[in-house]
């Protein structure tokens, strides 16, 4: 089945010629997919605040289990979460042990498990498909799903699709193996692996990685009448190890619950089943393949032909396995799944970049363009990286920083020559033009232009504000902005928030939303207090909610004489009202 890489020739390109000697290196071509994932996902990584909400109540249960000593009650506040297996918490509970508890609200700890977790299913996309594909496919395939912003998203939240991923991905393609090999190829490694994986894919994200296998499966039966082959997956010893390695997620719904998942309603556990993420609504049709398509650029431009291909090709296992893993598990998504098509499509991107590659490397690299394929016209493929970053600078009416526009530009150049490439059936070229496109996107956007827009992140406005204005250890107390990362970066309850409890508080610095100015300076008069100085006022944009912040921050409890504020005071009244085009928070 091991698909031999071609010799490269004079007459091939340059580009073609260091692929392929890259590839006929393994370690260099393994080292250079870990040096791409982490120049593409580190930045972002370090660089991006806390995103609401999710990341922020996974990393804030993680750094409570850790302060209470109780690994194994992992709740945020009161609110436990059933339908979260205990694996996620426990990678983070370990980097954060790791970093030291000075480091327990700094929200880089709680990601990396995840960056991890992807990188090392990039690269176990190439190690596990090398010996089907060959080096150069496997390594094309690789490249194309480690640069795809879906995949690049899940590098950088603290959130447990991340750590999912590479159970699933490891999953997959050891059953791959396993059912396009004989039986006399078939290996007791690959299956342990693949049972391994199972294991750990169950204690990271609950059925997800067993639903992605039984739509694979039920959709291969359709093809092939035959499941036999199952055998070599060797389930009586594999079966109980899978358990054995997922029981840590019901023992501790056992020791929180009394009954595992007591109080769910049957939808609810049946939802819960499927993974960590819940929608609060049902999708629309095609939500999913829209994420797909979305979110698997640059392999998008080529996936029509590739998945064509692969139906012409169906008399071989490698295309009626990759076939049925991508339209398997897209029924079901769209079916019958109630997760955010964001998070739940990254698991399909190995079986889309495999078809692709094969399909890039099935002749000299330098062939017409294929039929169906996406190729903009070049223009435009540069005019849509240009506005993907004008937008959000746009919507704020912000300028971006000098030194991010020749980014942007370089990025812009990148989406032409990958479109020009595409176009002239230059498609190694293309996969490798566009690869360096999307890795220069998503370090511009991620660790460039989204850290720059300080409105968008309003925690870390408050925490900048009162870390440079305020001597060390002025208390200050929030009210009117209840994101969880109020609570994790900030240390201000996120829930209890109120304007009888912030006065109760006494804290030096108050900083108030201006919905509630009225209530809190009315609660001040019936304890016979007068408003304070007001020493500065921050406008902000709450994005998960896509609203407007105005915030007056204010010397409540601080004497003239302590000079904690290195500002004057200042009146709020003509700032409070938002510098941009935004709606207020109801």
């Amino acid at each position: 089945m091991a698909a031999v890489d071609r010799p490269s020739t004079k007459h091939w390109s340059t580009v073609h010629d260091l692929l392929q000697n890259l590839a006929a290196r393994p370690r260099w071509a393994a080292i250079a997919l870990l040096d791409l994932c982490l120049a593409v996902y580190m930045p972002g990584v370090m660089r991006l605040p806390p995103v609401d909400r999710t990341e922020v109540v996974y990393a804030e249960t993680t750094r409570d289990m850790l302060a209470r000593g109780a690994l194994t009650d992992p709740r945020y506040g009161v609110v436990v979460h059933q339908f979260r297996p205990i694996g996620t918490y426990w990678a983070q509970a370990l980097s954060a042990t790791l970093a030291g508890p000075s480091h327990a609200r700094d929200i880089t700890v709680y990601r990396l498990p995840g960056l991890i977790a992807v990188t090392l299913s990039v690269l176990a996309l190439f190690w596990l498909a090398t010996p089907l594909i060959g080096t150069t496919q496997a390594l094309i395939a690789a490249s194309l799903f480690a640069v795809a912003p879906l995949t690049v998203l899940l590098s950088q939240l603290a959130i447990t699709e991340g750590l999912a991923l590479l159970p699933a991905t490891i999953a997959m393609l050891a059953l791959l193996r396993l059912y396009a090999s004989d039986t006399s190829t078939a290996t007791r490694r690959i299956a342990l692996l693949f049972w391994f994986a199972v294991g750990f894919g169950v204690l990271l994200n609950a059925l997800q990685t067993p639903i992605l296998i039984a739509a694979t499966l039920i959709a291969l039966y359709i093809f092939d009448r035959d499941l036999a082959w199952l055998k070599r997956t060797r389930p009586r010893m594999g079966v109980p190890l899978a358990l054995l390695i997922a029981s840590p997620w019901l023992i501790v719904r056992t020791l929180q619950d009394g009954v595992p998942f007591a109080g769910l309603g049957f939808k609810e556990f049946l939802e819960a089943l499927g993974g960590s993420q819940d929608m609060k609504l049902r999708a629309f049709p095609g939500t999913f393949v829209f994420a797909m398509l979305l979110g698997f650029l640059p392999g998008t431009a080529l996936l029509a032909p590739a998945l064509t291909k692969l139906w012409n090709d169906r008399d071989a296992k490698l295309a009626r396995f990759l076939l049925a893993w991508t339209l398997g598990y897209l029924v079901y998504l769209e079916a019958i799944s109630s997760k955010p098509g964001t998070y739940s499509v990254q698991v399909l991107f190995p079986a889309l970049a495999l078809a692709v590659a094969m399909l890039v490397t099935s002749d000299d690299g330098k062939m017409p363009p294929p039929k169906f394929h996406a190729f903009p016209w070049p223009p435009l493929a540069a005019l849509f990286a240009l506005v993907l970053f004008a937008a959000p600078y746009a919507a704020l009416r912000e300028f971006p920083p000098l030194w991010i526009a020749p980014l942007i530009a370089a990025v812009a150049a990148l989406f032409y020559w990958s479109a020009h490439e595409g176009r002239l059936g230059h498609l190694t070229r293309w996969a490798l033009s566009g690869t360096a496109a999307l890795a220069l996107f998503a370090v511009t956007l991620l660790g460039g232009v989204l850290p720059s827009i300080d409105k968008i992140w309003p925690a870390r406005q408050i925490q900048r504000f009162v870390a440079t204005s305020c001597d060390p250890g002025t208390r200050f107390g929030l009210l009117g902005f209840r994101e969880p990362s109020a609570n994790f970066l900030l240390q201000a309850d996120a829930t209890g928030q109120s304007p009888e409890a912030l006065v109760a508080s006494q804290s030096d610095v108050q900083i108030v939303e201006r919905r509630w100015l009225d209530r809190y300076t009315a609660e001040l008069a019936k304890r016979g207090e007068k408003l304070g100085s007001q020493y500065g006022c921050l406008n902000a944009y709450n994005v998960m909610r896509g609203c407007a912040l105005s915030f007056a921050v204010i010397g409540q409890g601080v004497s003239e004489a302590d000079r904690c504020f290195k500002l004057p005071p200042t009146s709020c009244d003509a700032a409070l009202a938002p510098d941009f085009a935004a709606k207020a928070c109801d």
